[in-house]
């Protein structure tokens, strides 16, 4: 209900309020699980692609979001999976595994926090791990035009120009090396997004 609510508030939301252009919608699966990881330049980011998306997305969520009730509730009602950053966290995996296994869209933000308009930064390998360990379609997507917006309650205005990029789906073999896996994921990524967004994988 939560989640059906704040999508529709959303699309009205980024047609009265920004020029949204998604590229690539035709290499989201319409059922099935799938990994869906992105560039993170802003707040806004995880609400862009659950608005454009045609898919309902399971994001993974640090568990700091969690900490106060209220957040926590509306965290539950978007199906955000909540998992400790930059540490092997058992119990999210387990989670991720499980909605993996139901056939779920999950969305996945390697960098582990937001970038800005300084390009991509060094991509953690808990992608990879997952797709690697699970055989799911891995779907890279690029973002661009969201980090000029800083709040979740400031509207473009003039109409801010994003781009939702979504390339073609990837599989990371179970025998790769994670920093290989994660590399091969991340300038996928790069591939979709403008030059000055590619940060160290820039080139």
């Amino acid at each position: 209900m939560i989640y059906t609510f704040l999508i529709l508030v959303g699309k009205v939301c980024y047609k009265l309020f920004a020029k949204v252009t998604v590229l690539g919608k035709h290499n989201i699966p319409k059922k099935g699980s799938v990994l869906i990881v992105s560039n993170h330049t802003a707040n806004l980011d995880p609400a862009m692609l659950a608005v454009m998306l045609p898919r309902t997305i399971n994001f993974v969520g640090k568990t700091e979001l969690f900490k106060n009730k209220m957040i926590s509730f509306f965290m539950k009602g978007l199906h955000v999976i909540p998992i400790r950053r930059f540490s092997l966290d058992r119990k999210g995996l387990v989670r991720i595994f499980e909605a993996i296994e139901d056939g779920k869209a999950i969305g996945f933000f390697p960098e582990g926090t937001r970038s800005g308009s300084s390009g991509l930064k060094k991509g953690n390998q808990g992608a990879a791990y997952i797709a690697s360990k699970s055989g799911v379609s891995v779907i890279p997507v690029g973002i661009s035009g969201t980090s000029k917006i800083n709040s979740y309650f400031r509207f473009p205005f003039p109409f801010t120009k994003i781009v939702v990029n979504i390339g073609e789906a990837i599989h990371i073999e179970e025998n790769y090396d994670l920093e290989m896996g994660t590399d091969i994921i991340m300038n996928k990524i790069a591939e979709l997004l403008p030059e000055s967004l590619r940060g160290v994988y820039k080139g």
